[in-house]
């Protein structure tokens, strides 16, 4: 009873019971990882948004359009409750793939220096 209520909850989130989690941010079923925190995503830039809106409403989870010199379409989530994920930024890539970077409020370690090389 417990696993359906927990099934149950899972596909109210994501609005039709696609999807998996990263970070606690939902990605659609088949968005693939590209580099840490950020994923290439099945979907062309309209079903994007639309998933998204149902996943995250806009009057919960606040959004804004980010302009750049290019004509990348890009879109910035902001997470209210700053949970494991403080923001997500959607864009559309070069050749019409849409990308999401999440943001979390962990500041990477700092680089490693090298070790000087003995004579």
């Amino acid at each position: 009873m417990v696993a359906l209520a927990f099934l149950l909850a899972a596909t109210a989130a994501t609005g039709a019971g696609e999807g998996f989690k990263a970070r606690g941010f939902i990605l659609p079923d088949g968005a693939v990882k590209i580099d840490e925190d950020r994923y290439r995503l099945p979907q062309p830039w309209d079903e994007a948004v639309k998933f998204y809106r149902r996943a995250y409403p806009p009057g919960k989870f606040p959004r804004r359009t980010l302009h750049s010199q290019t004509a990348v379409r890009a879109m910035h989530i902001e997470n209210p409750e700053r949970g494991e994920w403080e923001g997500v930024n959607l864009y559309e890539a070069g050749r019409g793939e849409v990308r999401v970077f999440i943001l979390t409020g962990a500041t990477p370690p700092p680089p490693v220096p090298a070790k000087p090389k003995s004579p």
